[in-house]
């Protein structure tokens, strides 16, 4: 049942017009499907409607079955509009501007379509013009096909380093720490064989990739140290296959050099035609009139301090603030004190010389 009811909702949503375009007008001739206070649904109408939709939807309803769903939406959902009209919504205010707020939308929406998008065709030449102009966005760069076994400690990667040059099988190698899955490279989970690669697909790992394409076919690199992020990863890595850079055709590329075209001449066609529009509605701006928005000042530091003592002071207790003042007061009279103090000749014991050498033991 709550499938049902989801899709019934949905159809609402997306077939609202023709719904209601039904219920204002007389059932098609044909034999009842359904019925619902006074009115029906019939097989002219199942078969009309299923016709409409995309070529996509059609196929899910092409069968009985599909037609027996789409059979349930289509009467529930007019029963439905049906009884929501009958409660006075189709006159409520915020339904109403949002329907003729959408209908702006389309109206603008099929008037750029006439006067840009049916207006920006494209004439002979168009495609190779922009192909030979931007011939170099089509070039497919050189890559190479590695295998590789990466680690993240120096001593492991000498350690292979050691059985490399001991005469060790470097594929068998590779496999092996592969299977036991001690190996973190690009080539993990292959065998340690990597798929071809540019070197702008390894940016982030700029010491391997140079390193690789630095190689010659079947070479063995020396350990790369690679930092990537938080990690370093000690790196050996193989040449096994060079790729030279391919220069693609039009012909190999046409659909996407045909799009990126469209785009621009219909932005250039929306430009002029904006403009000529401008010019004949005396289209004019007024930014400088727009108040002028005050930012909010940022609080420096010094003001958030004072800010946090202030804070504190007041969530002090009548005892604690008066102690604190008293405290305060205490600090201050001592100058006042230290000064008494010597003039009352709590010093005449210190002798001169003792006190003029201070300064310099310190």
């Amino acid at each position: 049942m709550k499938k049902v009811i989801c899709l019934t909702v949905t159809f609402l949503i997306f077939g609202f017009s023709i719904f209601l375009g039904g219920c204002s007008k007389k059932a098609q001739e044909g034999v009842i499907l359904a019925e619902f206070d006074g009115q029906v649904v019939t097989i002219d109408e199942l078969e009309q409607e299923i016709s409409e939709l995309s070529s996509y939807k059609q196929k899910k309803y092409k069968d009985q079955a599909g037609r027996e769903e789409y059979l349930v939406l289509m009467a529930e959902s007019r029963m439905l509009l049906r009884a929501a009209i009958d409660s006075g919504l189709d006159k409520d205010e915020k339904i109403l501007q949002e329907t003729q707020d959408y209908k702006d939308q389309l109206i603008v929406k099929e008037f750029v379509k006439r006067e840009v998008d049916d207006k920006a065709v494209l004439i002979d030449g168009d495609l190779s013009k922009y192909y030979e102009e931007h011939k170099e966005d089509y070039l497919i760069p050189e890559k190479v096909v590695v295998t590789e076994i990466s680690v993240k400690d120096e001593e492991t990667a000498k350690e292979i380093m050691k059985k490399i040059k001991a005469g060790a099988d470097y594929t068998e190698l590779a496999k092996e720490m592969d299977a036991k899955g001690e190996t973190f490279g690009p080539g993990k989970g292959n065998e340690g064989k990597t798929n071809p690669f540019s070197r702008s697909q390894f940016s982030n790992a700029p010491k391997f990739a140079e390193t690789c394409f630095g190689l010659e076919l079947g070479q063995i690199s020396d350990i790369i140290v690679q930092p990537l992020r938080d990690e370093t990863f000690y790196m050996i890595a193989r040449l096994d296959e060079r790729i030279e850079p391919k220069q693609q055709e039009l012909s190999e590329v046409e659909k996407r050099v045909n799009r990126i075209v469209q785009k621009e001449k219909k932005k250039e066609r929306m430009d002029k035609w904006l403009e000529g529009l401008k010019v004949e509605n005396d289209y004019k701006l007024y930014p400088e009139r727009i108040p002028e928005v005050v930012e909010p000042e940022e609080e420096t530091e010094e003001k958030a301090a004072e800010t946090a003592d202030e804070t504190v002071d007041e969530q002090k207790t009548p005892d604690e603030a008066e102690t604190t003042a008293e405290s305060e007061a205490d600090e201050n009279e001592k100058p006042d004190e230290a000064e008494a103090a010597d003039e009352s000749g709590s010093g005449e014991n210190e002798k001169p010389d003792e006190e003029e050498k201070k300064p310099e033991s310190e």
